[in-house]
């Protein structure tokens, strides 16, 4: 008999003087008391069964490892995808924080050696050959990782895509150096540097292009590919011989603007020859110039190219305008200012290389959705992050660059903002153009163009803080633009693929 019942015994003639009511309110109460004394037995038993699975758990585990590594592996276990994923980011994180600290290393050996004047030399050709490179693109690597999302498995036909954007690219290079070449030398030369000296940094800035040509193509191989590890390898080892020939110029004590480019531009011909191999062993080199191709990327270059002309200048205004506005001293301050932003070369190489190639081979509404959402946040989450290191530790920051810059409190905070807005502007366009939702970008140049007008009319310009901030507000409207196409895109998917 149970414990309830007997109790239920002894009640009975008590409750029986209550009446009914009060009867059945007592055995409630005694019946529900029962039930809990059950599920607390249950509880009990369950708790002391997984204690003994623990135990035998930790028992047979190697002394270097711990009960939350067996947990992990289990969640690994049954999500490959993140398995993939967590793999894939950490072996190319490690080995891009090596790639990034190298040319960190380059960058500011460069300025702590080089006179204010000869790196102010040095940042105006590095500006110009910028300028040459995405004028000689306008478009066509939007359109390799469009076309290509849809043939890099066919080594022929991706070996078609490849030569003809090569053929493109190479004729838009000569238009741009005809234009740049010139604007080049004349500010080189009302900088204060000599026409010979003028001539040969030219000259060897004109041969980096060349290579950085092909290479503009020819890695879009390796990244649809997903070989990641072919890219990191190669920029380690171009990476390294430049701040090898770095320092070795350094050490000759005749490190200048001119030896400093002949270093990278050595390290990109290395790297433009470990490109080519590749290409080689992959797609089908041979392959002739297709005609289909040519066509589409020219219809995508249509459309981008106005908006990427515009945005190369838009690229480097900061530097046109200090250069015209400032003077040398001011020119070094804004290249030196822009070394400490390397950090976006980070999370730009990891958007190109991992992110984006996997967002362009992307066709469902879903798991675009998804992924422009992580992709947002976590740029701006990373963006966050760097501003907040700039605003508590600028003198250990400015220290890096040496004590000709250590009064630069000021200006970093301005200069740490003017990159994040535009690397995250740049980031919003890469995005869109990854899967060609570029219709409404004609928009960028009337709407950036009013808002510059209106900043030249408000800032003084000859200062690092005005171009800075001249810098920060031009890129608004086009944030507002990618959005807007970004929602369009998307939309667009979705009913494709509800059909």
């Amino acid at each position: 008999m149970s414990k309830s019942k007997k109790s239920i015994e002894e009640f009975d003639l008590f409750s029986a003087s209550l009446g009914t009511t009060s009867r059945q309110t007592i055995i409630s109460l005694l019946e529900q008391k029962e039930k809990l004394q059950q599920k607390n037995q249950q509880l009990l038993d369950e708790s002391q069964e997984i204690h003994k699975k623990q135990d035998f758990v930790e028992e047979s585990l190697p002394e270097n490892q711990t009960y939350s590594k067996i947990i992990s592996k289990e969640l690994f276990k049954f999500s490959p995808k993140v398995r993939h994923w967590f793999k894939l980011l950490s072996k190319f994180i490690s080995f891009e924080i090596m790639i990034q600290a190298i040319n960190i290393g380059s960058g500011v050996l460069i300025v702590r050696s080089l006179h204010k004047e000869e790196y102010a030399y040095f940042v105006l050709a590095n500006a110009m050959q910028s300028t040459i490179n995405t004028l000689a693109d306008s478009g066509i690597g939007s359109a390799l990782s469009a076309i290509g999302g849809r043939v890099w498995q066919d080594q022929y036909r991706f070996g078609q895509l490849i030569i003809t954007a090569m053929h493109l690219r190479r004729y838009l290079a000569l238009v741009a150096a005809l234009v740049v070449m010139p604007i080049l030398y004349l500010m080189l030369v009302q900088n204060g540097a000599s026409t010979s000296y003028t001539i040969l940094l030219m000259l060897t800035v004109f041969i980096e292009i060349y290579f950085y040509l092909d290479m503009g193509v020819l890695i879009v191989v390796p990244r649809l590919q997903s070989d990641v590890e072919f890219i990191q390898r190669s920029s380690l080892i171009s990476s390294g011989l430049r701040i090898l020939l770095l320092i070795g110029w350094n050490f000759s004590s005749i490190l200048n603007a001119l030896t400093g480019a002949i270093s990278s531009a050595i390290a990109s011909g290395v790297q433009n020859l470990i490109f080519w191999s590749h290409a080689k062993e992959n797609i089908d080199m041979k392959a002739s110039v297709s005609h289909e191709d040519k066509v589409e990327i020219l219809q995508i270059v249509k459309t981008i190219a106005p908006n990427t002309a515009f945005y190369c200048i838009q690229g480097q205004m900061t530097i046109w305008l200090i250069s015209v506005f400032g003077n040398t001293q001011h020119i070094a301050e804004v290249g030196a200012l822009g070394r400490l932003s390397v950090i976006f070369s980070l999370i730009s190489s990891i958007m190109t290389n991992i992110i984006l190639p996997s967002f362009s081979r992307s066709q469902s509404y879903e798991v675009l959705l998804l992924k422009y959402k992580q992709i947002i946040f976590g740029y701006l989450f990373l963006s966050l992050m760097i501003l907040l290191i700039a605003i508590n530790f600028p003198k250990q920051l400015l220290l890096i660059l040496g004590e000709s810059y250590s009064s630069l409190e000021r200006e970093l905070f301005f200069s740490m903002v003017a990159a994040i807005t535009s690397a995250v502007t740049s980031m919003l366009w890469s995005v869109n153009a990854s899967k060609g939702w570029t219709e409404e970008s004609w928009l960028f140049i009337p709407t950036i163009i009013i808002t510059q007008i209106i900043l030249l009319l408000s800032l003084d310009l000859s200062s690092v803080v005005g171009v800075s901030i001249f810098s920060t507000l031009s890129v608004i409207p086009a944030s507002c633009i990618n959005f807007y196409m970004t929602y369009k895109g998307l939309l667009k998917t979705r009913t494709l693929y509800s059909l």
